[in-house]
């Protein structure tokens, strides 16, 4: 999770929905129909395997069976190398996960499936049950010393493995198991470490091992921290989250647990994005409470009447109208300019924010919510006390506090974005997630429901 005090709605989101998803090996495993894939680590040879067969790349099979299974809570199988009656199972069980045919035997459609779900998470139409746990489903090595950064070999792949099998996967990006112990192992220790109440030191000494053996041997998961007291999710979205293109499925999400969502409309004067049509009513008509959402920019001066005119026109031609059950009031993004620079809106000013809002709440006859954070308005706007009347959405980052700070004369807020790292089936890259800050009824008035 990051820890940055900057917004991400703009250039950071950009450069981290072209990064790959889950590492190098989910890249592989993409490609995994021509070209095998040790996703596990322990070979890439990728025979077709039955009831009987031993040996490396049935220790393969089993742990990729493992990481592909569980979030959907299956309970690791054996991997001790031995394709007996319960690895059996298991196959079949994917096999009608990744809607295969369903024979038990691990030939090369199985295997390409496989390589793709082991290395990113899925979730099967039905859930698994909790059976009993086992002590081995990596495979790697049964020896626990005390690893930390720099250290390299068969431990850091056992390591790696079960980290990916401890911590919930459509939060936490899977590591690629390649048994060098960097920077992105030596922070999931510490998110793990953090999820478990231990030292968070990043070195795994005997406590993290137990843990970490304890959570990755069972149907249980490491679950992100998230604000406590505010169970209503959401998330927001943009262009970013269609990475090469990909719908987003909204009924994913919304079976996800996700209650709302605000949904990129435009920025500036000059810009819809491309997906405004298609997620802002797609969304609704999921369920979700939807807001869709504008990036102000300050590049020239006195330009927020226009930019309203924008994205006015732009909402409408979707159907928004902001009156319809399931319309959250329009969102005004207030923030940092999105040329990674960090930098105060050249031209930004109060005046020409509140010709936006003016504008827009005449549209809609709706009270707009402005997305941005306390320290923007302090260093850019002279910590104003102008937007103290308007229902917020914050941004904040950090895990140590319990509520985002609020702004010079406002008095709560509406929505905390907390992450700009979270994963949600049914999205195929990174989005930011939020919480509401009242009950479901309050949430239902705001959506007109």
């Amino acid at each position: 999770m990051g820890k940055r005090t900057t917004l991400l709605r703009g250039l950071t989101l950009t450069a981290a929905a072209v990064l790959p998803l889950y590492g190098p090996t989910a890249v592989q495993a993409a490609e995994s129909a021509t070209t095998a894939v040790a996703v596990c680590g322990h070979t890439s040879a990728q025979p077709t395997l039955q009831r009987g067969s031993t040996g490396d790349s049935a220790v393969e099979a089993q742990c990729e069976l493992n990481l592909a299974t569980k979030p959907s809570r299956y309970t690791p199988i054996a991997a001790d190398g031995s394709f007996g009656p319960a690895t059996e199972t298991r196959v079949k069980e994917f096999q009608r996960c990744a809607g295969l045919g369903v024979d038990g035997v691990l030939g090369p459609q199985t295997w390409a499936a496989l390589n793709t779900w082991a290395a990113g998470p899925h979730s099967c139409a039905t859930q698994g049950t909790s059976t009993t746990a086992q002590s081995t489903v990596c495979g790697h090595t049964d020896t626990r010393p005390t690893l930390r950064k720099g250290a390299k070999g068969t431990e850091v792949k056992e390591l790696q493995c079960r980290l990916n099998l401890a911590m919930e996967p459509f939060h936490y990006p899977p590591l690629t198991i390649d048994g060098d112990f960097g920077g992105g192992t030596e922070g999931r220790v510490i998110e793990l470490q953090n999820c478990a109440g231990l030292s968070a030191d990043g070195v795994v000494g005997p406590n993290t091992w137990a843990k970490l053996v304890d959570w990755s041997s069972r149907n249980t998961y490491c679950t992100p921290p998230r604000p406590a007291g505010h169970p209503i999710d959401g998330l927001d979205t943009a262009k970013y989250q269609h990475p090469g293109g990909a719908p987003i499925d909204w009924k994913a999400v919304r079976a996800s647990g996700v209650e709302f969502a605000t949904v990129k409309a435009t920025r500036g004067t000059n810009v819809t994005d491309e997906y405004l049509a298609t997620d802002l009513e797609a969304a609704r008509t999921a369920g979700l409470a939807v807001a869709p959402y504008h990036f102000y920019t300050g590049t020239s001066p006195d330009t927020g009447a226009a930019q309203a005119d924008r994205f006015i026109a732009a909402v409408r031609a979707t159907g928004y109208t902001g009156q319809r059950a399931g319309d959250l009031p329009p969102v005004f993004d207030l923030e940092r300019m999105d040329d990674g620079s960090g930098r105060c809106p050249t031209y930004g000013t109060v005046d020409d924010a509140k010709a936006w809002l003016d504008r827009v709440e005449a549209a809609f006859g709706r009270t707009p919510i402005i997305y941005t954070q306390k320290s923007f308005l302090d260093d850019c706007l002279g910590s104003t006390t102008a937007f103290a009347r308007y229902p917020l959405q914050l941004a904040d980052y950090r895990q140590s506090i319990t509520q985002p700070p609020l702004p010079n004369g406002s008095t709560t807020w509406a929505m905390w974005q907390y992450t700009d790292a979270a994963l949600f089936p049914g999205i195929q890259a990174p989005a930011t997630a939020d919480v509401f800050n009242g009950t479901q009824a309050d949430l239902d008035r705001l959506a007109n429901r």
